[in-house]
């Protein structure tokens, strides 16, 4: 994996783009990235991986290919970060991987199917660098590692590594806490509930899908925090599922993964958080937790202050 102190920490601002219909197959996209048509293909070139007990089927297709070692450090170091964080190992058996070269300089679209294949442009013009700060590839493993949901609960899905993504990035030092929290200041109100909406269960919007989702594990986590004075996190929850064989190869019901997660951690947050925000159209006032948890916005930077009410949630969300 690239050392952190070689990374420049530098996000592009990038925002999700469309909804597939099956709720079996989850995809992203970065802006000004190539989403056109695939060139013809070449020989396809591939490398196998071996990442906490998951082995990577890694193919890259398309022409002008960037070297496979390129890729292949991408692919890994994405599955390294994502093992470092269920605790050493992927929740997964296995991925065949997808590289499809394109035009542009930057990671495009990408999808994940089923806990098993995962396909992701890139651009021919991208460079090492490009690779150290994409949030893709990690977005979309996070998707093989949590179990599918009914149609209507997608939310539930994406929110899920929306949320995850930066958290897993900053713990191996792949991007900052500021970094991290200026992207939630800048998106996440996408996520609140305006009139006429019914909850995130019924209001299946783009906001309400990839943001309001975020910020309903955003305030789980927060929750947890505060009613277990630190001891239980998102972490418990996620580890406490895979644990017991939910991940994307595999369907649950909703239900199952909020009693997983309320057995998890010794609580009913899920449950009440569940009941307030996806039930009913429950709103946060984000300004008032921005505060507290010592966020402060100006322009496109943030000010993190460590004198705020809950300055230690804040960095242990990033940070444990």
């Amino acid at each position: 994996m690239v050392a952190a102190g070689a990374m420049r920490i530098a996000m592009h601002r990038r925002r999700v783009l469309g909804m597939i219909g099956s709720s079996a197959l989850l995809g992203c996209v970065s802006a000004g990235a190539s989403v056109t048509a695939d060139v013809p293909p070449a020989p396809a070139s591939r490398r196998r991986l071996e990442v906490g007990g998951a082995i990577l089927e890694v193919r890259s297709t398309g022409v002008e290919q960037l070297p496979m070692p390129m890729l292949a450090t991408w692919v890994g170091d994405a599955a390294t970060m994502i093992a470092a964080y269920y605790g050493g190992r992927l929740p997964v058996p296995g991925l065949e991987i997808t590289l499809v070269a394109a035009a542009g300089s930057r990671v495009g679209f990408g999808q994940h199917q089923d806990g098993r294949w995962i396909r992701v442009r890139y651009g021919r013009r991208a460079t090492a660098e490009t690779f150290v700060d994409d949030w893709v590839m990690v977005h979309e493993m996070l998707h093989a590692t949590f179990p599918g949901l009914p149609e209507g609960h997608r939310w539930m899905q994406e929110g899920l590594s929306t949320y995850l993504e930066p958290i897993v990035r900053a713990r191996a030092g792949a991007t900052t806490d500021a970094e991290v929290w200026r992207r939630w200041t800048a998106s996440m109100q996408h996520g609140r509930p305006s009139a006429g909406d019914r909850g995130l269960d019924h209001t299946h919007s783009w906001g309400r899908t990839y943001w309001g989702g975020t910020l309903f594990w955003l305030m789980v986590d927060v929750r947890l925090r505060e009613a277990t004075a630190g001891a239980r996190s998102i972490r418990d929850v996620v580890t406490q599922i895979a644990a017991r064989g939910g991940n994307g190869r595999v369907e649950w019901t909703t239900a199952q993964v909020i009693d997983e997660a309320d057995r998890a951690t010794g609580t009913t947050v899920m449950a009440q958080t569940y009941a307030e925000l996806a039930l009913a159209p429950g709103d946060v006032d984000l300004d008032a937790l921005w505060h507290r948890l010592g966020v402060h916005r100006a322009g496109d930077h943030v000010r993190l202050d460590d004198d705020a009410p809950q300055a230690e949630l804040r960095r242990a969300i990033t940070r444990s």
